[in-house]
């Protein structure tokens, strides 16, 4: 007999110089955290916004010097950590974000 079990949390941590994300982490769409931080990004890819169950998103500590507005497409982004990065300015459509409780971009430049 099979049983089913049920995952409250479902995350993937990438650490350690990453520089380019595979296009297949986009098909993981019950992913609620995702963590990002201290790698070599440059960009994030607006495929991010296929992954519409997070929660969580971490890509601090890279080298991001913008984010596809699509981010703000993740209406169920509660916490978006940034700090450390090299962005100028956040996309107007993170303002769709109403349940962020926590946006961390200190020491961005």
């Amino acid at each position: 007999m099979l049983h089913a079990v049920l995952l409250e949390t479902v995350k993937i941590c990438f650490a350690g110089g990453i520089t380019n994300l595979s296009p297949s982490l986009w098909h993981f769409g019950h992913l609620t955290k995702l963590y990002l931080r201290n790698n070599q990004l440059v960009t994030l890819p607006a495929d991010v916004a296929h992954l519409s169950n997070l929660t969580h998103l971490d890509v601090s500590t890279n080298k991001l010097h913008s984010l596809p507005p699509e981010l703000g497409d993740i209406v169920s982004l509660k916490e978006l950590l940034l700090s450390n990065n090299h962005l100028g300015h956040l996309p107007y459509e993170l303002g769709k974000l109403f349940q962020l409780q926590k946006l961390g971009q200190l020491c961005c430049t």
